[in-house]
């Protein structure tokens, strides 16, 4: 399906004004830097998550390539960069949706364990699935009977796989096609449970204040903040 994303050329107008309201479904975790060892909670999200919550209403879901290309047409169009979040994600609304009122709930905190999806050499202990024929090389990696690494002694012939001998060092480029691309690492997040709804008043065009609507009585995607676990609800209402 191609998207029709002409009305963002359009200069910016705020004459409509809208109520947004954002519900809790589950705990959120609105993470607004990157993390080192913790992922910390902000307790209400940003200005780009709300946005970017919208834009997946929309069903505007865009390869990074193509969303950078298009970000800097429009910020040439309207004479003003685009902005990009400290994750490095740009809205395409930015120059056309104004925060002019919020309210922010009061909300609890805790901090959970969150399953971190990385890539790297640690992932043959770090996954905990891969190919079948793997089982019995695993076993005997554990067991401290052979060794995997990526040193200049380590051995390349692929029937290593299937035919080793203790004391053998594969390396481990060998493993790698067996595995999943990512594996998970338990990592500490924190997470907010808010006692009350997030409200916001946006100031926009009235044919983005109609698709607005259209969206979140239809979103083309579940709705979220922060991370894909953190599930809202969302409901506009036109007030001017």
């Amino acid at each position: 399906m191609t998207l029709d994303l002409s009305l963002l050329k359009s200069p910016p107008t705020y004459s409509t004004r809208g109520q947004l309201k954002i519900e809790a479904l589950a705990p959120l975790s609105l993470v607004a830097k990157m993390p080192g060892k913790y992922y910390r909670s902000q307790p209400q999200p940003t200005e780009t998550m709300v946005l970017a919550m919208l834009e997946n209403a929309l069903g505007w879901h865009i390869a990074e390539a193509d969303r950078n290309k298009i970000l800097g047409g429009l910020g040439k169009r309207h004479k003003s960069p685009a902005q990009k979040s400290n994750v490095g994600f740009g809205s395409l609304l930015q120059w056309h949706v104004r925060f002019a009122f919020r309210l922010i709930p009061a909300s609890m905190h805790y901090d959970d364990l969150w399953a971190q999806h990385l890539r790297g050499s640690s992932f043959p202990d770090g996954s905990r699935n891969y190919d079948a024929q793997m089982i019995p090389l695993m076993n005997a990696k554990r067991a401290g009977k052979i060794a995997v690494g990526d040193t200049a002694d380590c051995k390349r012939e692929p029937e290593l796989l299937r035919e080793f001998a203790d004391g053998d060092k594969i390396n481990i480029a060998l493993l790698r096609p067996h595995f999943p691309q990512y594996y998970a690492s338990p990592t500490p997040r924190e997470y907010i449970v808010p006692k009350g709804a997030f409200v916001y008043h946006l100031e926009t065009s009235p044919a983005l204040a109609a698709l607005f609507g259209e969206a979140l009585e239809n979103p083309q995607a579940p709705l979220y903040l922060g991370s894909n676990d953190g599930w809202v609800d969302a409901t506009w209402e036109v007030l001017t």
